[in-house]
């Protein structure tokens, strides 16, 4: 079967009951017929990250016009909790502790003020600057999978925090660690009514946290 460019590869949500990936969904329609956060809002995988929003007074960010979301699902959030659990030393922590400025700037790393869909994006990766103003790299890379069933390698989107010091490239030094953390969209190009999300899988560590 020829290569479909995928301008949408649909993967089903999965539970945040469990740690199962998104599964191959095959091709969908991507436009969601929705805003951004009335989206997350109305998704089950979502919802926690449109109470962060919520919270910090960010919908008319997210629905602003031609805004990008990389979007952390409930999977993310809960594990992030978690680790402040351990760090605050309070098995009662929860959403409504998290500082509004501190939230406010990690749900900034996550929104850009362009619309970014996958026609934008390059192998090479581009550094975009986010709303926050901090620094992410974005990328369209060939995964080599389906090689029997497909002529081209499938290309997924990727976003990546920078590491300590400046991006690396496709092949950093073997004497250096790269220490970017890159992160898979498992489904991408979802078009709202204001502008473009991608869902990160849910591995992803919100917030980048580091865990020990």
């Amino acid at each position: 079967m020829k290569y479909i460019a995928i301008i949408i590869v649909l993967f089903s949500m999965y539970s945040c009951s469990n740690d199962s990936y998104l599964i191959d969904g095959g091709l969908a329609n991507q436009n969601v017929g929705m805003s951004t956060y009335d989206f997350l809002k109305s998704h089950k995988q979502l919802d926690t990250l449109a109470l962060l929003i919520q919270r910090a007074d960010m919908i008319d960010v997210v629905n602003a016009k031609s805004t990008t979301l990389f979007a952390p699902n409930n999977l993310s959030i809960k594990n992030y909790i978690y680790y402040m659990r351990i760090i605050e030393e309070n098995q009662n922590y929860g959403i409504n502790d998290i500082p509004v400025e501190d939230l406010k700037d990690m749900l900034g790393g996550y929104i850009f003020d362009e619309s970014l869909d996958r026609s934008k994006l390059i192998a090479e990766g581009k550094v975009y600057i986010a709303h926050n103003g901090e620094e992410r790299k974005l990328s369209l890379i060939p995964v080599e999978e389906y090689k029997d069933q497909l002529d081209e390698f499938p290309e997924y989107v990727f976003y990546t925090f920078k590491g300590l010091d400046d991006y690396w490239g496709p092949n950093p030094d073997e004497d250096n660690e790269n220490d970017d953390v890159q992160t898979i969209v498992r489904t991408s190009n979802l078009i709202s009514t204001n502008g473009v999300i991608h869902v990160l899988q849910g591995t992803h560590h919100f917030s980048n946290y580091t865990v020990n």
